[in-house]
């Protein structure tokens, strides 16, 4: 490519409908990944507060701001799933959707009413996702689901930290939203292979910590070979880029004069090359050189150490945090984080919208979707419930 960036395309998944009935983050998350992608999502919420995640993090003018890009481009309507009423409703709703994506623990859904096997009667082509902690079946499939219990169980967390403390969870929930990402993409696979394989649709079974697994296949791969299990390495390279070399690929981190923080990528041969540019000798070891280079890198800006070490050959990157994700030049170019405008959180940065190569001009950055907000639009207007019964609904604790 010639970096020119490409026409973009219509959204690809624009004109498919999907009902979201999950709570907190795994399912949601996914949802969020569908709506990026153009689909129509309908969240169902319980009518008393919402979904739980409304409450989770930090609020700005009443806002709470991690749900307004979660919910940004969803339909949000309630529904009494334990009434009769509100069933029937879920049930119209589903029977022209693609997809249902839910996370509740296994046979909730079905204690409901609206498992499965129900639905697939109403919507033979239906796509359904199921999240939960420890799958649909086996031993462990009726405990609760918690992503940090998901990473300890996936292995994921013994690869994180020095090597001399203990197991270190990551600062973010990795569980639920690679669950999330993992579901986006079973999801696609299923559509794709219902339109292209007979009509017919399907139910995913997805566990919390199965997408961390699957990433850290190098635990089981080195067992099976070395009969021993990874170390966490701290800022060294777990995987040995360098391993011809006795020590292989270091990766420290230095705090620079403004507090930020750089972490580098030394391959072998690049550790002489710090050696000259901080004074020290040549063969000094890396808590040696890490010492000698401390100072160096504390008076300089982290601009200028980025612009000493390229012409070193030496890959470096400054160690954001959301301060400096908001503002990086780079991203704002790539729209990789989205400046935009509340009325009522005022102005916010966001994650904008990736994979790139689309039409993401209709979708919204930001959207505080309010409990019920598209009660009237989805159930009256798309459902056919009038005016006069959908007040009855709400008196009656349906919607």
């Amino acid at each position: 490519m010639d970096g020119t960036p490409l026409a973009p395309r219509p959204l690809p998944l624009a004109g498919l409908r999907v009902v979201e009935v999950g709570i907190a983050l795994a399912g949601p998350f996914a949802g969020s990944l569908l709506a990026d992608m153009g689909a129509e999502v309908i969240k169902v919420e319980r009518r008393d507060g919402g979904d739980p995640m409304r409450l989770l993090g930090r609020r700005k003018n009443g806002v709470q701001v991690w749900w307004g890009v979660a919910a940004r481009n969803k339909r949000v309507v309630t529904l009494n799933l334990k009434d009769p009423q509100g069933k029937a409703l879920f049930e119209q709703l589903v029977t022209d959707a693609d997809v249902v994506v839910e996370n509740y623990r296994p046979g909730v859904m079905d204690r409901l009413g609206i498992g499965w096997q129900h639905l697939s009667k109403i919507n033979p082509r239906l796509v359904m996702l199921s999240v939960s902690g420890f799958g649909q079946t086996g031993p462990d499939s009726g405990r609760p689901g918690f992503g940090k219990i998901a990473e300890a169980l996936s292995g994921m967390v013994t690869l994180t930290g020095e090597p001399a403390e203990t197991p270190q969870h990551v600062g973010f929930s990795l569980a639920d939203t690679s669950a999330g990402l993992m579901g986006f993409f079973a999801v696609a696979a299923a559509l794709h292979a219902r339109d292209c394989g007979g009509g017919s649709g399907t139910h995913i079974d997805l566990a919390l910590y199965e997408p961390l697994l699957r990433m850290a296949d190098c635990q089981l791969a080195l067992h099976h070979l070395q009969q021993r299990s990874p170390a966490r390495q701290g800022s060294n390279d777990p995987y040995g880029w360098g391993a011809a070399e006795a020590d292989g690929d270091w990766l420290p981190s230095f705090a620079c004069a403004d507090g930020r923080w750089l972490m580098l990528l030394v391959r072998p041969g690049g550790a002489e090359k710090l050696a000259a540019l901080a004074g020290a000798a040549a063969d000094s070891d890396r808590t040696g050189l890490a010492t000698a280079l401390a100072p160096w890198f504390a008076g300089q800006s982290p601009e200028a150490a980025l612009a000493a070490l390229a012409p070193l050959g030496i890959e470096a990157a400054l160690v954001h945090d959301g301060a400096t994700l908001a503002t990086d030049p780079y991203f704002l170019a790539r729209g990789d984080v989205v400046p935009t405008e509340d009325a009522v959180v005022g102005p916010v940065v966001v994650p904008g919208y990736s994979p790139r190569g689309y039409d993401q001009s209709s979708l919204r950055d930001f959207r505080d979707a309010q409990v019920a907000e598209n009660n009237a639009e989805i159930l009256g207007d798309r459902l056919g419930v009038g005016r006069d019964r959908l007040a009855a609904l709400e008196a009656a604790g349906t919607i």
